[in-house]
């Protein structure tokens, strides 16, 4: 596929009919987006909280970072971290009430999303920034088939008529290497497997050629050689386009292989952001450290396997200090009052929140280091 640098939209393969009310209206308001230096995304001081019968939770508190052209950006974190709300908080789609967008900005090639129309938005979601969902099976409509729904990107969007469509939806099938795709288009979602599930929803978000795609958990639920599989596609598409990437994840293993940087949340804040093989190398945060630490090792066979102690914070009580400080080895009690620690720049790129980075930095080295010579004794 042509693409071009910055990139444009995609030309479609067939010709652009009138089409519907809702695919004049998009025309309308659809605008050119060109990078700024490369940089498709760019996220600032982002707060985003729920506000519940049960109190405010805090599920965003200053999240900021970027994303560029051609690159892979994971954020990992446990369960209920933040990074899905993140994810919707940019696409925009939080449903409000209960979320709330309290500060910040989420600026796509220079401009602020959250200041735009939302009709202006409807032509930023799916066309410019897109979503894979975690969930394959339950984001699918059950009642139409997969073609219906693939096609739908291009009837909305493009206001083609539904043979156009159709042969569309097919063209995408083949291109996520669902087989006999012609056959199947007029399957509905049970009747595929759940890689087959997650390679249609696949097909969908990169329908329009988007510049920025959010994949969600994309191996959720999938065994090691699916997940393999949809990593590999997900990588060769991105070159495809020279699209941006943002993998949201709690397996680092899946992104190792695949990620150019990585972002770490915890308690709806960053907590590390650094190069891949930085990170993986020598965390300077003890909760990356921690997590790294919990995955299994081939030379630790019988052995006890390392975990983080203790539950993430409750959000609408987020302690003071460092909220990792409760479940935190290094912790003193500097970190468990005031404000949490700010990002800082500690060289090569790496920033991190922690007021003991020094003590940590090298803990991964020296600790892996011990591990071989007790393998080799």
């Amino acid at each position: 596929m042509t693409t071009m640098n910055p990139p444009a939209p995609a030309t479609p393969a067939v010709p652009v009919t009138p089409g519907t009310r809702a695919a004049r209206r998009r025309q309308r308001f659809a605008r050119s987006w060109t990078p700024v230096d490369r940089t498709l995304l760019q996220v600032e001081d982002l707060h985003v909280e729920f506000r519940t019968r049960d109190g405010v939770a805090r599920a965003i508190n200053g999240v900021s970072f970027e994303l560029h052209q051609d690159e892979t950006l994971a954020v990992l974190g446990e369960s209920g971290s933040g990074k899905s709300v993140t994810a919707q908080a940019v696409m925009g789609i939080l449903d409000t009430p209960p979320a709330f967008v309290t500060g910040g900005a989420v600026k796509y090639c220079g401009t602020d999303l959250l200041t735009l129309d939302e009709n202006v938005m409807q032509t930023v979601r799916g066309a410019e920034i897109s979503m894979i969902f975690q969930d394959a099976l339950s984001s699918l409509n059950p009642v139409f088939t997969v073609g219906w729904q693939i096609a739908e990107m291009f009837r909305v969007h493009r206001g083609m008529n539904r043979r156009d469509a159709e042969e569309q939806a097919v063209r995408l099938m083949e291109r996520v290497r669902i087989p006999a795709a012609r056959e199947r288009v007029h399957n509905y979602p049970h009747q595929f497997s759940g890689g087959m599930r997650q390679r249609i929803m696949i097909a969908m978000a990169i329908a329009l050629d988007p510049h920025v795609l959010i994949a969600d958990e994309p191996t959720t639920a999938l065994d090691v050689t699916v997940q393999a599989q949809i990593m590999e596609l997900l990588k060769e598409l991105q070159a495809e386009s020279h699209m941006g990437l943002i993998l949201i994840t709690h397996d680092l293993g899946v992104v190792a292989d695949v990620a150019d940087r990585i972002a770490v949340m915890y308690a709806g804040r960053l907590v590390e952001k650094a190069d891949v093989f930085d990170l993986y190398r020598d965390p300077a945060h003890p909760y990356t450290l921690g997590l790294l630490e919990s995955i299994p090792r081939l030379d630790q066979q019988g052995e006890r396997l390392n975990a983080i102690g203790g539950l993430p914070p409750n959000l609408t009580r987020i302690p003071a200090g460092c909220p990792f400080h409760p479940r935190c080895r290094f912790g003193t009690d500097v970190c468990r009052v005031g404000e949490p620690p700010a990002l800082l720049d500690v060289g090569r790129g790496r920033r991190v929140a922690c007021h003991h980075y020094d003590q940590v930095l090298g803990r991964g080295l020296l600790e892996a280091d011990q591990r071989s010579e007790e393998g080799t004794r």
